[in-house]
């Protein structure tokens, strides 16, 4: 069975703290669980964690799309947002002001589908786009 690499990608964009999303290799199903309720779940050896929030910072994705923008001015606006209390909101809140909004989230989508592909190329699963 081929992994549908969009269902991947979907769960990354919807992680939470406390949940690790669980693809099951034999259904293709995803399950997400409190870590720790995860020894409840049959058939245990038939699941592999997706990358969670500890694997995959947003922070990192932001920084790494504010190196993208060749306009001097909007990515000082955007470095001046990172790094102090509110970052996440006062980001998006620039992105919108400045007009690139779009951008960054068809960089973030495709960010998510490349650490996708890692996941599975490094639990050996054939993926489909």
């Amino acid at each position: 069975m081929k992994v549908n690499l969009q269902k991947i990608v979907d769960e990354l964009q919807m992680r939470f703290m406390d949940n690790t999303p669980y693809y099951n290799k034999l259904t293709g199903e995803v399950l997400n669980v409190n870590d720790d309720d995860f020894r409840i779940v049959e058939d245990i050896d038939n699941y592999i964690s997706l990358p969670n929030s500890f694997d995959i910072k947003d922070s990192d994705i932001m920084e790494e799309f504010i190196e993208t923008i060749n306009n001097e001015n909007k990515r000082r606006q955007l470095e001046n947002c990172m790094w102090q209390k509110g970052m996440y909101r006062k980001f998006k809140d620039k992105l919108l002001q400045i007009g690139l909004e779009e951008q960054y989230y068809a960089f973030y989508d495709e960010r998510l589908k490349e650490i996708a592909i890692e996941w599975c190329k490094d639990n050996n699963l054939e993926y489909e786009e």
